[in-house]
């Protein structure tokens, strides 16, 4: 079989890829622990946001491109501080809602809760990021 043969069976797909299963089997188990809410909370968070100030639209857009950045950079762990609402008039705090929203619809994202009394308590929530 000549190099043209070769090339002609490479382009047809005749080809196999190469898989290290040592790679594969570590990944899959960093998945399965990433998606578990007790493994991930025990993990600090590699990088936060603040939205105190902020309007709802503007938190949405700053949660949206923090995300994509934090994702980009292969974090896991996150933290959004969003206060707990305490000048709020119904003390339920509009951006503590508006941040469960987000994170429950999007995709980029996996286990939260509220964060430990150190990074806040109620007025912070930790969130996975799915890689």
């Amino acid at each position: 079989m000549n190099f043209g043969d070769i090339l002609d069976k490479w382009e047809a797909g005749g080809h196999k890829a190469i898989v290290d299963k040592d790679a594969a089997a570590q990944k899959s188990a960093d998945k399965k622990k990433m998606s578990s809410a007790s493994y991930v909370q025990k993990l600090p968070p590699q990088d936060s946001l603040d939205l105190h100030g902020m309007t709802q639209e503007q938190a949405w857009k700053a949660l949206n491109d923090f995300v994509a950045a934090a994702k980009f950079r292969g974090l896991k762990k996150i933290l959004i501080i969003h206060g707990k609402g305490i000048h709020s008039q119904d003390s339920k705090g509009a951006l503590t809602e508006l941040v469960k929203r987000f994170i429950e619809g999007d995709q980029r994202l996996g286990a939260y809760g509220f964060s430990d009394k150190e990074h806040g308590g109620s007025g912070a929530t930790w969130v996975a990021v799915r890689q």
